[in-house]
């Protein structure tokens, strides 16, 4: 009996054995190719990231390294073609490979930041375009695990978004604000006279700073003190007056700029030129004087529409004319 049982014992491993080593080869051949395709799946979103992020700076900026605001410029073909530039370049590649032009697809419309969707408008005004959407895909082999799902190829997508669109925050150039009712009508004249008075379109400010002294102002404007990062729904910290000595910093600053300096500035409610107030956009400025004579004192500007800012990130709630040179990745 005993004999019996080791024959029969002994009849059972090949066959146990040889189990074992097919599902291990299932598992090694799954393994391989779930690894596979999670690689492939990163490239593919890095890449649709970058092409995405190109597509939307090259919407609004005619080149890279912008350092000063400038006009806007929407072209939905210069970004297309910045975007499949990114995704064929050498450095990006899915599986080895770089990616066929006909594995990118990009999308132009409008995204919604309440809701948080995107809608295909393609580029029939492209002034309207705030988001460049970009799907890169790939077909790739199995190398085991047809064995046992039975499918040789699968084919991996991913996609990205990337907002542009009117600025929701950034460095500003000067310490001076604009009231929100005389923009973004282009080539309005603003006329700030820094008085208490209804009749001014701005005042200065110390960003977030609590001091508001005509020191801290000159040390804005001369570079001594760095000028913060502000957002839209920040509060700053207006200060109505002439401050002479300021006036006279700025002339100086004007004078070097050539007698203009188109400028980024914060927008605030009207005629709220004292105390703590909410900054409700950007906008961009062309000053073209500054007077720190006589008995008119003042600064004159011409409101801009249409300009774009370097660094400046997206995600205004209103538009005053600016947009952002900074598209960020929101889905």
């Amino acid at each position: 009996m005993i004999r019996r049982f080791h024959r029969r014992e002994r009849g059972m491993v090949l066959p146990t054995t040889g189990l074992f080593i097919l599902m291990s080869i299932g598992m090694l051949a799954v393994g391989i190719d779930l690894g596979n395709m999670y690689l492939v799946k990163c490239e593919l979103q890095r890449i649709a990231d970058a092409s995405a992020l190109a597509g939307a700076l090259r919407l609004v900026s005619p080149a890279s390294g912008m350092s000063q605001v400038a006009p806007l410029s929407p072209d939905c073909g210069r970004a297309s073609t910045a975007a499949q530039a990114v995704a064929t370049s050498g450095s990006n590649s899915a599986a080895a490979e770089p990616l066929p032009p006909a594995n990118l697809d990009i999308k132009f419309g409008i995204y919604d930041l309440q809701s948080k969707t995107f809608t295909d408008t393609s580029c029939a005004v492209p002034s309207a375009v705030n988001a460049v959407r970009a799907v890169a895909s790939k077909m790739i082999s199995f190398y085991l695990g047809s064995i046992v799902s039975g499918r040789s190829q699968v084919n991996l997508s991913a996609q990205a978004l990337a907002l542009t669109g009117v600025v929701g925050g950034g460095r500003p150039s000067l310490p001076l604000a604009v009231d929100a009712d005389k923009l973004p009508s282009n080539g309005e004249k603003l006329v700030i006279h820094l008085n208490p008075t209804p009749a001014d379109d701005g005042c200065w400010h110390t960003f977030n700073n609590d001091r508001s002294s005509s020191s801290l102002l000159n040390d804005y404007l001369e570079g001594r003190e760095p000028i913060p990062n502000i957002n839209v729904g920040d509060l700053i910290n207006a200060k109505q007056g002439v401050d002479a000595n300021t006036l006279k910093c700025l002339e100086r600053q004007l004078d070097e700029h050539g007698g203009t300096w188109v400028a980024m500035v914060p927008v605030i409610p009207p005629d709220n030129h004292s105390g703590w107030v909410e900054v409700l956009g950007f906008a961009a400025i062309r000053l073209t004087l500054v007077e720190s004579h006589g008995d008119d004192k003042r600064i004159e500007a011409e409101t801009l529409e249409n300009y774009v800012a370097p660094g400046a990130s997206p995600g205004g709630s209103g538009n005053y004319g600016l947009y952002a040179g900074a598209p960020k990745l929101v889905q």
